[in-house]
Parts: structure tokens; C-alpha cells; sequence
């Protein structure tokens, strides 16, 4: 085959192109010199059309196969892009909650912060407290056993005084006895002696029995007590003697 393609590029293929018609047959058997066996050369232009027009149609589907697939896509897009409007939304949202959540969480930290510092300083309190508790309860402890060693103290001086007390009753019962004694084994001597002492020593000479211990006895306009009953210290006088004492040093019997 001779000749020289058509400038004119109408003829090539191309999407959406028209099935070809006789000016195209015509226009590519001019494309061929002419040969003797023209059946053979309008089949082989039939096969050639054929397989441009299989060639047209496979594209057709495969431009619309692309415009679906490209349709898909857009809605593909367009849903991507919704879900992405709405998470972004969404994740505003969340940032503006956790903001706010971490606004109340360092309000509540503060708050457990000063709730702390109050606690320090109660248990400091609390502390000076139980110190001034136990220094008192130590002071009252302290006290109490002072108290009970002046209790016993006091006790022991109730039986002191007691015994002293016993005792000088006993004395005292025992002088009567002795005089009695006295009196019976010797003969009854007239009169009695009284020893004081009044700016000095004095000895008085009384007639009758010597008083008893605790009587109260007036000299001079004083008033003595008998604080006890002896014999006479004169030598060879058998008479008893009293010895007396002031009478504001003890009251009468």
C-alpha cells in the first residue's frame, strides 16, 4: 500500500465517535494505491473498521466505566469529607469538655490542696492539744499522789495523835491509882503543895487533898491547870504536889 495519511486527523479514534459511514470508507480507500484485487482491499478496510469500532466501544465502556467509577468517588469524597466536618465537630466537642474537665480537675486539686493544709494545721493543733492534755493529766497524777501521801500522812498523824491521846489517858487514869495507892498504904497528911511557875518558881502550901490532873486552880487571880499530880519534892514532907501550868496554854477539864 502507497501513498501518504491525511493531514486532517478527524478520522482517528476518539471517544463518543461516531460509528464510521461510506465518506470515511471512501476517504481511507484513497489512502491505498489502487491494486487489482479491491475485494481484498474492502475487506481488509472492513476488518480495520471493525476492530476501530470494537476499539470505539471498549473505550465507551471504559469512559463510563471511569465516569461511574469517578461518580463513586465524588460520593466517596463527599462522605469522607462529612465524616471529617463531623469529626473535627466532634473532636471540638471533646477538646472543649476536656478543657473544661481539666479546669474542674485543677479547681478540685487546689481545693484537696487547701483541705490538706487545713489538716496540717489541726493536727498541729490537735497535737498542742494532746500536749497540753497530757502535761495537765500529769500535773492531776502528780497532784493525786500528793494528795494521797498527804492523805496518809494526815492518817498516819490521826494515829499518832490517837496513841498519843490513848496513851495520855492512860497517864492520867494512872496517877489517881497511884495516889489512891499512896494514901492508903501511908498515913493522910494535911494539906497539899501547889508548884508553879509565876516570875520564877513559886511553891504554894494549900490545905486538904491535892487537886486532880486537868483541874483548874486560881492564883493570885490567874487561873492555872493541874498538869500533874506528884509527891512533894521538900525533903521529909509526905504531902502530894500539883504541878500547874497557865491556863491559856490548855482549857479546864
Amino acid at each position: 500500500m502507497q501513498g501518504h495519511p491525511r493531514e486532517d486527523r478527524d478520522w482517528e479514534h476518539w471517544p463518543g465517535r461516531r460509528a464510521p459511514d461510506e465518506g470515511i470508507r471512501h476517504r481511507l480507500k484513497a489512502l491505498f494505491a489502487a491494486t487489482d484485487d479491491e475485494e481484498a482491499v474492502e475487506a481488509l478496510i472492513a476488518e480495520r473498521g471493525r476492530e476501530l469500532e470494537e476499539q470505539t466501544e471498549r473505550l465507551q465502556v471504559t469512559i463510563e466505566d471511569l465516569e461511574r467509577r469517578e461518580e463513586q468517588a465524588g460520593r466517596l469524597r463527599s462522605a469522607v469529607e462529612e465524616m471529617l466536618r463531623n469529626g473535627s465537630a466532634e473532636l471540638d466537642e471533646r477538646h472543649a469538655e476536656l478543657s473544661a474537665l481539666a479546669l474542674d480537675l485543677r479547681a478540685r486539686e487546689e481545693k484537696v490542696r487547701a483541705q490538706e493544709r487545713d489538716i496540717a494545721v489541726r493536727k498541729q493543733e490537735l497535737g498542742a492539744v494532746e500536749l497540753r492534755r497530757a502535761a495537765v493529766e500529769r500535773r492531776e497524777a502528780a497532784a493525786a499522789e500528793r494528795e494521797a501521801a498527804l492523805e496518809q500522812a494526815a492518817a498516819e498523824l490521826r494515829d499518832r495523835e490517837l496513841r498519843r491521846e490513848d496513851a495520855e489517858a492512860a497517864r492520867v487514869t494512872a496517877v489517881p491509882l497511884q495516889l489512891s495507892s499512896a494514901a492508903a498504904a501511908e498515913p493522910e497528911a494535911s494539906g497539899h503543895i501547889l508548884f508553879l511557875q509565876d516570875e520564877g518558881y513559886r511553891i504554894l502550901h494549900r490545905d486538904g487533898r491535892a487537886p486532880t490532873v486537868g483541874t483548874l486552880v486560881e492564883v493570885d487571880g490567874r487561873g492555872f491547870v493541874v498538869a500533874r499530880v506528884g509527891r512533894s519534892t521538900l525533903p521529909g514532907d509526905a504531902r502530894g504536889c500539883a504541878y500547874l501550868e497557865p491556863a491559856r496554854n490548855q482549857p479546864p477539864a
